[in-house]
């Protein structure tokens, strides 16, 4: 069997659902339907229970699911051993990046990169988006992903995509009938806010910081996650780009909304590297690979 068919049951398997799977790893549904279908047909039975909300699997399936994560694990260590006897496919990546991409972005970019590179270890850490920049010029991480504004001399955006902030909130929100928010829009519904700063902290436009001092959040708190429910759930507004809501856009729970600034809406998430310092291997691939991956958000998220 294909090792993209082993891939795309897993994730299947995992979600419950062939949407779900195909938005975690950036196909088509169809594309993940037909390989679905023809792993049945190789095996001559049915894997999956197909239900009204979506897919579950039946007893066949389940004794297929341990077949294929024995087979992946014993691949992997096997793969392993051959690198460590030709000393390749070893090292270290390290990554500074906003707490929105540790929600699907980094946590998907890793499982892939793990595949192919089972013996490189990672250091990976949430970092606001104004210190991002400074922390990679400083060498204590090799590589960045942040607002893209006025970076300092020695970095090199490697690419960037246009995913500014907006406001997020749930579909039903009296503001997801409107195309743009302006500040005054926002001040008269409950504001919940990730702890700190502004997100964009003396980047691009002083009217925000001003809006965001004057806020009161009904609920502070240091998790995207809690938020994202939060958000969900109708408890108030947010400030988000896309890419911590990708799941609840694509499926309509969340809508949202881009600022009526033009100056916050040139925002650009970017990936960044240091200039001067030589990276190794393993991390000039691993980035190769969230900029394909940063791209194909982009792309999904075009019409949302």
């Amino acid at each position: 069997m294909h090792a993209s068919i082993l891939k795309y049951f897993v994730e299947v398997a995992r979600c419950g659902s062939i949407r779900k799977a195909a938005q975690n790893l950036y196909v088509a549904s169809s594309a993940v339907n037909r390989q679905i279908l023809k792993l049945e047909a190789e095996m001559g039975t049915e894997l999956f229970d197909r239900l009204p909300n979506g897919i579950r699997l039946n007893a066949s399936g389940e004794r297929m699911l341990q077949h294929i994560r024995a087979t992946l694990n014993d691949f992997h260590l096997m793969r392993s051993e051959l690198d460590e006897l030709k000393d390749e496919r070893r090292g270290h990546v390290s990554v500074a990046a906003m707490d929105s991409l540790f929600v699907d972005f980094l946590p998907a970019a890793v499982e892939d990169y793990s595949e192919l590179y089972p013996a490189v270890t990672y250091a990976i850490a949430a970092i606001t988006p104004w210190d991002v920049a400074p922390k990679v010029l400083g060498g204590e991480f090799d590589v960045g992903v942040t607002f893209i504004a006025k970076l300092p001399a020695g970095l090199n955006v490697v690419a960037q995509v246009a995913l500014p902030p907006g406001v997020v909130m749930a579909s039903s929100h009296p503001l997801a009938k409107k195309d743009r928010i302006s500040f005054a829009d926002c001040r008269s519904h409950a504001f919940l806010r990730l702890e700190g700063r502004s997100p964009i902290q003396g980047v691009v436009s002083p009217r925000f910081m001003e809006f965001w001092d004057l806020m009161t959040p009904s609920v502070t708190c240091n998790s995207t996650l809690l938020l994202k429910r939060l958000v969900a759930s109708g408890r108030g507004i947010s400030f988000f780009s896309k890419l911590a809501f990708i799941d609840e856009i694509a499926s309509g729970e969340v809508v949202w909304r881009p600022f009526d600034e033009p100056n916050i809406n040139a925002l650009t998430v970017g990936i960044i590297t240091p200039c001067q310092r030589v990276l190794s291997n393993v991390t000039l691939e691993f980035v190769k690979g969230i900029v394909h991956r940063l791209k194909q958000v982009e792309l999904s998220l075009l019409d949302t």
